[in-house]
């Protein structure tokens, strides 16, 4: 039965498109079932665990030692969400301690499986090889932690804050397994998820729309997407071959319309899968590329994260320093940007990598705050405006921020060792 699944689930994506065919059963009813709603957002998570670790295996399906570990990691995984959730559930009985450590236990948990098997890894070889074991196949096989910590993070912000009842166990495997966001986000509210589940509004979630949202992530994700994969760094310019430096000007310019459309894709079947069955989800995206500056940027680009960085991390570290050193606010925003945007990059992978792309966009952002305050005590509020609404300025702002993303990516899409081979490539 597994292995009839696994023909449709060998990607995430795969894995929404068949929970439209399922989820829908226990969701389009007036009764909202939480045991066997949770119970298929389990199994379709296992399903996709199972091929997760095949695939690193590099297999090109599962066997029967596949079935077996990823039986073991899934089954570690639910129980570790399972243990989040009673630690939750004491920390709203209790309070004081135990409320910090419930809301901070996920991202222990992120960074317990994703960061700290670095200090650990060494050698290659099978799965019998203990090291490997311990250290490569639970990251690929705890699908979506990333994701998942964060939400479960953001739950438990909601409960201690009041903003939601404490849920009960299947809803809360529920919203931790959801399939349409578990793989790739968006980053969604319990509060959104849970009130458009129990109470599904069709006004909210026009059935029509829904699929024509589907149809559109799809398009972008496995069309398109596709199409501008061609472009990228790894296919034009990591071939082995000497090239050209206009071809580094290329996957500079094509490398974040190839992001955009297969990230957003992938954010586009989360909203229009969800919405089939009911469920609102949070957007990720609202043309981005139309920002002036890298700021306006980041509020339009993975919304939920930095919706979720903002109020967890941006809003209470300006407060705690703006309190102890009120005489320097303006350096106090743009040191918290910075640490923010530096979480940002670590966030998104292990390599020195991606902390450098995410210093590069807090250098950028930090810029915009000093460059916007510099503009309105120059320009006045009248000039300042006028500077605004000036259509040249503008385009020329978007051309800009544009560029400097593109050429900021290329620390996103590159190892230290892959911009090496690059630039010799390029000499």
């Amino acid at each position: 039965m597994l292995h009839f699944f696994g023909i449709f689930v060998n990607h995430p994506a795969h894995a929404m498109v068949l929970s439209v065919l399922i989820l829908p059963l226990l969701t389009w009813t007036r009764r909202y079932r939480p045991v066997p709603f949770a119970v298929l957002n389990l199994g379709l998570a296992y399903v996709i665990c199972t091929y997760a670790t095949a695939e690193a295996r590099q297999l090109h399906g599962p066997d029967k030692k596949c079935f077996l570990v990823s039986a073991i990691i899934f089954g570690a995984y639910v129980l570790i969400v399972a243990a989040n959730y009673f630690l939750l559930k004491k920390a709203k009985q209790v309070g004081g301690t135990w409320a910090t450590s419930a809301l901070w236990a996920p991202i222990a948990l992120l960074v317990a499986i994703k960061y700290i098997p670095l200090m650990l890894r060494h050698g290659e070889g099978d799965l019998g090889n203990s090291t490997v074991f311990l250290t490569q196949y639970p990251q690929i096989a705890f699908v979506g932690l990333s994701y998942m910590s964060f939400r479960l993070c953001s739950l438990a912000s909601e409960v201690q804050s009041s903003q939601v009842e404490m849920p009960s166990l299947w809803d809360y495997l529920s919203f931790a397994f959801f399939i349409p966001t578990l793989s790739v986000g968006p980053i969604s509210p319990f509060h959104t998820f849970i009130g458009s589940l129990r109470n599904p509004d069709r006004t909210a979630t026009p059935l029509g729309r829904s699929v024509s949202r589907l149809v559109v992530g799809l398009t972008k994700f496995v069309f398109l997407a596709t199409l501008l994969s061609q472009f990228s760094y790894r296919a034009l310019l990591l071939d082995g071959h000497p090239h050209a430096k206009l071809d580094l000007s290329i996957a500079i310019l094509a490398y974040p319309m190839y992001l955009y459309c297969n990230f957003s894709g992938f954010c586009d079947m989360a909203v229009g899968v969800a919405g089939i069955m009911g469920i609102s989800v949070m957007e990720n995206f609202n043309r981005p590329f139309a920002s002036r500056n890298l700021q306006e940027f980041w509020n339009n680009w993975h919304i939920s994260l930095s919706s979720f960085l903002r109020d967890m991390m941006f809003t209470p570290l300006v407060k705690i320093l703006a309190r102890r050193f009120p005489q320097h606010l303006n350096h106090i925003i743009a040191f918290s940007i910075l640490s923010v945007f530096v979480v940002i990059g670590v966030w998104h992978g292990t390599g020195l990598n991606f902390a450098l792309f995410g210093l590069s966009q807090g250098i950028g952002v930090g810029f915009v705050h000093y460059g916007t305050n510099f503009l309105k005590k120059r320009l006045g509020k009248t000039g300042f405006n006028a500077y605004r609404k000036n259509p040249a300025i503008y385009a020329l702002a978007c051309g800009t921020t544009y560029v400097y993303f593109g050429l900021s990516l290329f620390l996103f899409a590159n190892t230290i060792a892959d911009m090496r081979t690059i630039i010799a490539a390029l000499i």
